[in-house]
């Protein structure tokens, strides 16, 4: 509430205000007996947030767990990694890697890779880099190319294997051919920096773009970036909003500060800008989001007084956070 009070102070609907500050999407939701007891019968699209994380917590965690249980495999990845960042119930380490073993005991590749992440992460144990090594080549031999990817950030770093940056381009190169989006997106830093090779904002473009196309939200974001600022390509803001809402729709929630921006600036909509900048307030409720809102308050949000633009406000941030609550249900379920 404090929230919105502070962003659009003045306008009233203080009913509204505290309507909309309940429904921050949680990282795990306790669904009250009498809900639970019947899921509702309406479509998802019309579902808010917080009734969509309710309904999955109630229908599809437990079929998800259950089948887990019956030995598939996938399923038994989604529950790893459920449970490590913690869903449906506190996060919960040991329960995580039980079931991320589980699957990659059966040579799933993604579990393989996750498990070596966690393993050399230090997260959630004490690193263990030749174990690590040991589950991202496995990964990568059972098809998965993000184990490859992690192969060729060690060597780039020179983290648990000799530094070797001929040998981790060999390795971004060859999941790119994969069609490995991380893969594409480290050769486009990489392009973009002029570390590892000859600086080239056009090819880092390029390499943005391929990646941006396999669905990478990082992808979107430096193609916004470049157009932003024509590095590499014709500056083009619209260009740049595009792309940065392309970033937003796939969970990069500090793609909203280039959309607002591009918005304000460009004279588009405030209405929009303000459920950008409600989004991700509620979305993220770190200092540093806190800074990066409060630079973007300014006279634009004059033109949303009066209850009407509120409340389209409102409807602007509602439709963001069910489409990332989808987007995060898909994520940890599956299409």
């Amino acid at each position: 509430m404090r929230l919105l009070l502070a962003l659009f102070s003045g306008l009233g609907l203080a009913a509204l205000i505290v309507l909309v500050a309940e429904r921050v999407m949680p990282s795990a939701v306790a669904v009250p007996a009498e809900v639970a007891a019947r899921p509702p019968a309406i479509p998802a699209e019309s579902l808010s947030a917080q009734a969509l994380w309710a309904r999955a917590a109630q229908v599809a965690w437990p079929a998800l767990t259950a089948k887990a249980e019956a030995g598939d495999v996938e399923a038994q990845f989604r529950r790893g990694m459920a449970h490590l960042t913690g869903a449906f119930g506190p996060a919960d380490a040991a329960e995580g890697r039980r079931w991320l073993t589980r699957a990659a005991e059966q040579g799933h590749g993604r579990a393989l890779n996750a498990l070596g992440e966690v393993l050399i992460s230090g997260e959630f144990a004490e690193p263990d880099h030749p174990k690590a090594i040991a589950c991202f080549q496995a990964a990568w031999k059972a098809g998965e190319p993000m184990g490859l990817v992690n192969l060729g950030i060690l060597a780039e770093t020179g983290e648990g294997r000799p530094k070797d940056p001929a040998e981790a381009l060999r390795c971004f190169r060859q999941a790119a051919d994969r069609g490995c989006a991380a893969a594409l997106l480290r050769l486009g830093v990489i392009a973009s920096e002029g570390d590892l090779l000859p600086r080239d904002d056009g090819q880092a473009v390029r390499y943005f773009r391929q990646a941006a196309e396999k669905g990478s939200k990082e992808g979107w974001i430096n193609l916004a970036i470049a157009h932003q600022r024509g590095q590499g390509t014709p500056r083009d803001r619209a260009a740049a909003l595009t792309c940065a809402r392309q970033a937003w729709d796939l969970g990069m929630t500090d793609a909203a500060y280039l959309v607002i921006d591009r918005l304000v600036a460009d004279g588009g909509d405030p209405v929009e800008a303000g459920g950008y900048l409600l989004a991700v307030r509620l979305l993220d409720g770190s200092p540093e989001c806190r800074e990066q809102c409060e630079r973007r308050k300014g006279p634009w949000m004059d033109k949303l007084q009066g209850d009407d633009a509120l409340r389209q406000v409102v409807e602007v941030q509602e439709r963001l956070l069910a489409a990332e609550c989808r987007r995060r249900l898909r994520e940890i379920f599956g299409p």
